[in-house]
């Protein structure tokens, strides 16, 4: 990350990346989420599922939906994004699983950015910066 990123990470706890995908890559990104949210659930790639279209108490979600494409899956290790996710995670990126999160007029509920580990405590959730590093 750029000293600037470094800065606003630390004072706001998030980034706001402009520009990171290309018309290209976002319309290939949009188009292989709408074939999946089309599709049948029965007729879904082996490891996929899908909650879609939710309630409105429950958001939609498609369970490893980074995988129905290769266009989702790039997004995963994006050239713009990569160096970043390396950085927090101190070169040891881990990426196992992933909920393709669709919101629509059918779905008032919105998804909440979250750990999945809150209750987990400090340890879990924690954010440290050593030797000039971010760690979180």
């Amino acid at each position: 990350m750029t000293p600037e990123q470094r800065y606003r990470f630390d004072v706001t706890g998030y980034l706001h990346l402009e520009n990171v995908l290309s018309e290209e890559e976002l319309s290939a990104a949009q188009d292989a989420v709408k074939q999946c949210v089309d599709m049948p659930v029965d007729e879904l790639p082996a490891g996929i599922n899908s909650s879609y279209p939710g309630t409105n108490e429950s958001v939609a979600g498609i369970s490893n939906g980074f995988s129905f494409h290769k266009s989702l899956e790039a997004l995963t290790v994006h050239p713009k994004t990569w160096p970043i996710i390396k950085e927090f995670t101190e070169n040891k990126p881990r990426f196992d699983r992933g909920t393709l999160a669709v919101n629509t007029h059918q779905t008032t509920r919105m998804t909440p950015l979250h750990c999945a580990r809150e209750d987990f405590g400090w340890p879990s959730t924690r954010y440290e910066c050593r030797d000039g590093r971010i760690f979180c």
